[in-house]
Formats: structure tokens, sequence, C-alpha cells
């Protein structure tokens, strides 16, 4: 778990679980004004509203970005955009999310499983003026907990 504080908000990863093929998480935002009424989903929302559209992307600036970096170079990032089921390529995909006003709660699951290491967490948002970077090193505890979980979904009578 760990929290970053801003100008802006507070935010923080916490409820990692690993299963054997990825990890899941939740990012929580609390602002510091809820008359910014600032949410990630609006702007998560109009990227893809663009692609489905066929329109152009908001500007960078306005757009939310989540990413992680792991140990042996490679990275995964909130694009926006749709992420295509049965995709061969690392992705950090949004399960589900909720808030406005001063509180945004956002479900993540990242795919494959990190390698052991530590992994560095990395958010921009320049519309609500958010930055920050911060790792932990988390990536071996992952491993091991994902060694330990069960597949529930292939039970056969």
């Amino acid at each position: 778990m760990f929290w970053a504080v801003t100008s802006v908000a507070v935010v923080g990863a916490t409820a990692f679980i690993a299963s054997r093929t990825g990890l899941a998480f939740t990012l929580s935002m609390v602002f510091a004004d809820n008359q910014d009424n600032l949410t990630p989903l609006r702007s998560m929302n109009l990227v893809k509203l663009a692609q489905v559209r066929g329109d152009d992307a908001p500007p960078p600036g306005e757009q939310f970005h989540l990413g992680l970096t792991f140990s042996d170079g490679s990275s995964v990032k909130s694009s926006g955009e749709f992420v295509l089921e049965g995709g061969t390529e690392a992705s950090l995909t949004l399960l589900d999310g909720s808030g406005g006003g001063m509180v945004s709660t956002l479900r993540w699951y990242v795919e494959p499983l990190p390698p052991p290491g530590p992994i560095a967490f990395w958010c921009e948002w320049p519309a609500a003026r958010l930055a920050f970077r911060h790792q932990l090193a988390l990536g071996t505890e992952i491993q091991d907990a994902a060694k330990e979980s069960k597949d529930l979904g292939r039970q056969t009578e």
C-alpha cells in the first residue's frame, strides 16, 4: 500500500490481490476541493467515446494516465482505449470505478503477473495538476501470493 499527497489530492493504491495470471489493485483518490468536480472516470470516458466515434482523443493534458514499470524494465499503462480480449501484450485494464465530488475509486487489473522485484506506480493528470511516482518492493510478494492462489473456475463434478 502507498499514499501520494499533492496539493490537489491524496492518492493511494491498496487492496492488492494476486492471482496466477495477474494482479488486481484499487486506486483511491480524495480531492482537496469538491468544487473542482474532478473524477478520472470522466477523462477516461471521453477517450473511449472518441475511440468509438472515430473522433480525435482529448488533448493529452486533459487525460488521466496511470502506469506501472516492473523490475525487468517492462511496463503497462492505461491508454483509456479499449483492450481487446485475448491480446498477447501486457495490459492495465480498468475493472470498475466510482466517484465524483471529493472521492474516486478505481479498480485495476494487470496482466500478466508482474515479475519479482520492485514495481513503480506513476500517475499523470495535468488537468487536475496531479503527478506522482512511487516505487514498492512488491513483485516478489505478489509472485509468492500468486503461487498460493486457487483456480476455482475449473471445478468439475
